[in-house]
Parts: structure tokens; sequence; C-alpha cells
């Protein structure tokens, strides 16, 4: 054992010695944090490998993804976007699995090459999708120099005049130098054959310029079907399906008031007791029953009612065939039936009951429910 005060020089030696390379082995590497700081020497000589699966950022990768969507084509053909350097275009664009936020409805590529397809949008972002295109318009880099492409003996480029010839939807990729049909891409619709290589991958035979005019086809064509879906999208108020699934407020109002005119006539009848139909109810007829005979002493007297019911109301909805009327006096029954067990509550009550046989033969039975509700009056 030795004496504190050596044991005390004992540590001091410790802290001030170096560790041995046998210590340094075990050394943790430099956090990223420390990227400022001179690293070991043996580390510099000899730096970590990568791990399998880790990605380095470049810093062109960076800006590419802030850049404004409005781009037709990068500005340094260097970078290797005119010549194919992804495998893959389409999944630079940013997926999200939910909706769209309005970052991303700006950062939209324009592209072609670089675009999502829109079946691959959530379903209720597609129109967004579809209606900030249209209001782009289709990708045509006037002013791009377009790369020569070897076609046997020959050199081919595309040429910016087809451009005016197919204004409305033909489209070029830069990165692929490729043509696509815009309508194509915003309408067709997945199971739908004709005009795969204007929406896939593009189409890259400039030689065969007869393909343009065999991409829009005939009148059934696939191209033509999506042209016709994006007229309708765009004017939606003109479109024939919104004409007929639209409903005007008018309508809307004098139906109701065609409706009120058979329920209040139906409640009269019903307190009264009387019946409701006659014999003969044609027009031509003196005597047109109870319930057609009381609608047509509302539409002389009240001038809101006279223009919406009888010759005034559409053919095939005047409230008042025989299966119109049996609805309303059920509705009126359920809505007594509720009306007396919330005013009868847990109190007393009588039920009269009498049957008789009419000249047919036929039973008939009424029923009388006696009570007193919570005034202290009798009701019957």
């Amino acid at each position: 054992m030795g004496s504190p005060q050596s044991k005390g020089l004992a540590s001091e030696k410790n802290k001030i010695s170096p560790p041995s390379q046998e210590n340094n082995q075990n050394l943790p590497p430099p956090q990223e944090s420390n990227q400022n700081l001179h690293p070991p020497q043996e580390s510099l000589q000899n730096p970590p490998p990568p791990q399998e699966n880790e990605q380095i950022p470049l810093p062109h990768q960076a800006s590419e993804q802030n850049s404004s969507p409005s781009h037709n084509f990068p500005k340094n053909q260097d970078e290797g976007a005119c010549h194919g350097a992804s495998s893959n275009p389409r999944n630079e664009a940013p997926i999200h699995e939910g909706r769209l936020s309005t970052f991303d409805i700006v950062n939209l590529p324009q592209d072609p090459g670089k675009r999502r397809k829109i079946s691959d949008f959530h379903p209720d972002d597609r129109d967004l999708v579809r209606r900030t295109y249209i209001q782009r318009k289709p990708c045509q880099p006037e002013d791009f120099v377009f790369p020569q492409t070897p076609f046997g003996p020959k050199l081919r480029r595309f040429n910016k005049k087809w451009f005016d010839t197919w204004r409305t939807w033909l489209e070029y990729c830069v990165e692929k130098d490729a043509a696509f049909c815009f309508i194509c891409y915003l309408f067709k619709k997945d199971n739908s054959s004709g005009g795969d290589a204007f929406v896939n991958e593009g189409f890259k035979a400039s030689n065969r310029t007869e393909a343009f005019a065999k991409h829009v086809g005939g009148h059934m064509s696939a191209h033509n079907i999506a042209v016709v879906d994006m007229n309708s999208f765009v004017n939606q108020k003109a479109s024939i399906t919104t004409a007929l699934s639209k409903q005007s407020q008018e309508a809307m109002s004098a139906y109701r008031k065609r409706l009120e005119a058979s329920i209040v006539t139906t409640q009269w009848l019903l307190l009264q007791g009387f019946p409701f139909r006659g014999h003969d109810e044609k027009e031509t007829s003196l005597n047109r029953g109870n319930f057609i005979s009381l609608l047509s002493l509302l539409s002389k007297h009240d001038p809101n009612y006279s223009k919406v019911i009888l010759k005034n109301s559409p053919s095939n909805c005047q409230l008042t065939s025989p299966p119109i009327q049996k609805n309303i006096i059920n509705a009126c029954a359920k809505e007594t039936t509720k009306a007396i067990l919330e005013e009868l509550g847990d109190g007393f009550f009588a039920i009269l009951a009498d049957e008789s046989a009419d000249v047919t033969d036929k039973e008939q039975m009424a029923v009388c429910l006696r009570y007193v509700n919570k005034m202290g009056e009798i009701c019957e």
C-alpha cells in the first residue's frame, strides 16, 4: 500500500500522459457538429466508408427541388437534365400520401417528364391539379435548342413549328427529348386504349411526323374523348350534365308551395272526416271530389297557390294523385300519434272501440282514445 500522496501523483501522470494507440481505436468518431474542428490524423488518412443505405445529398439536387415550376428546362445543360441523367424522372416530383398543400400546388413540376400521373393524386385533389395545369398551359419551350438524334444515316430533332400546328395539346420534355400530349395527361382514362406513347414515356421518333395526326385520330379516339372531357371541365356551367342535375331555386320554391297546398287540403279534410276522391275527377266533371275542389278554391283566393298548382304545375308533378294523398295521410297520422303520446305522458287513458259492418258485410272498427291532458281537459 502506498501513501495518499503517491496515489495523487500517479493519478496526475495518468491525466497528462497521452492515450495509447489501443485506446484510439475505441474512441467514437467525430460528431457532425464538430465538422469545423481538426479531426485526428488517423481519421484523415483512413476515412470511414459510407453505410450501405446512406445517401449523400448533392448541392444541385437541393437547388432543383426549390426551383420555380415555371421553368420549362434547366439553365445548365451540364447537369444532365437534357441527356437523361435520371432513369425515372417522374419520381423526382414531390410525392405525398395525403392531400396536397398550397405549397405543393404551386410547386407542381411543369416539365411533362417530371409529372406524376393524375391517378396518383388524391381523388379530391385531381380537379385542382387539372385546373392548375390548364391555367399554366402546355409546356412548349420554343427558345430551347433541341438536340439532334441519329435516325439511320440522318440526324433529326424536334421542330418547334409543330407547336403552331398542335398548339392546344403538344408538349416537349427537355429531359427525355420527347413529345407529350397535354390533354391526354389530364383527362385520358387509364383503361382507355390508344395514345399511350404521348402519355407514359413520350414520343421520340422525330422522323415520323404522321404520328401526331394519328394520335388525334377519329371522332371517338381516346384523344378526342379527352378533349370533350376537358371542354366540359372548363365550361361546367354550359355542360349538359350540369344543366340536367342543377335545379333552380325558383323550381324548388314552386315545389314546396305546391306540396304545402296539398298538405293544407289534406289536413282540413281529415279534420272534418270528409272523403277525398270523387267518382269522376276529370276537368270536364262538375264534381271532381273534395280534394281537387278544395285545391281549386285555394287557387282562386290565393295568388301564390294559383301560380304553382293544378293547371300551372307540371303534368308529372301536380301532387294530386291517390298515392300522394295516402302518403300525406300517413304522415299526418304519425305526427298526430306522436303529439298525443307526448301530451299523454304517464297519465291515465281509456280506449273506446266499436265495430260495425257495411253494406258489403265488410267489418270496420272505430277506436277512440279518451284521456285528460296536462291542463285538466278531457280529450278524445
